[in-house]
């Protein structure tokens, strides 16, 4: 029976968007193979549009750094801190959810939509 109880804490939740499609959250069952020792793993998702902008901030007005391709793996950025408050989205002032995505580098973090309509969790076949 203990068991029971210390099983569900185990699991690794997985991203559920809401009923417009968005993810607030930004966990998924698959994780990259970690670069760089000094970064966290980050969880990986798949892109389901051709053309999907990535921005400078978590905002449609914002500059796009790059844009990805249908069937791209993004990775999700990692932010240190010792809370569930990395693994959650920015929202931009209408309320929507942005993902931070990996560059080739550190400092190259730029913002997707975090909406099924653009983005799914990726699932290995």
């Amino acid at each position: 029976m203990l068991l029971l109880g210390v099983l569900p804490a185990a699991v690794q939740a997985q991203a559920q968007a809401d009923l417009q499609g968005n993810y607030f959250r930004n966990e998924t069952m698959v994780q990259a193979a970690s670069r760089d020792s000094k970064l966290s793993a980050g969880s990986l998702w798949l892109v389901r549009v051709d053309g999907l902008n990535c921005r400078r901030s978590a905002s449609l007005s914002s500059d796009v750094v790059r844009t990805y391709a249908s069937g791209s793996l993004l990775e999700v950025e990692v932010y240190r801190g010792g809370s569930d408050e990395v693994l959650i989205n920015p929202i931009d002032r209408n309320g929507r959810p942005w993902m931070p995505v990996r560059g080739t580098r550190s400092e190259d973090v730029c913002f997707v939509r975090a909406n099924s309509r653009y983005i799914q969790p990726f699932t290995p076949r």
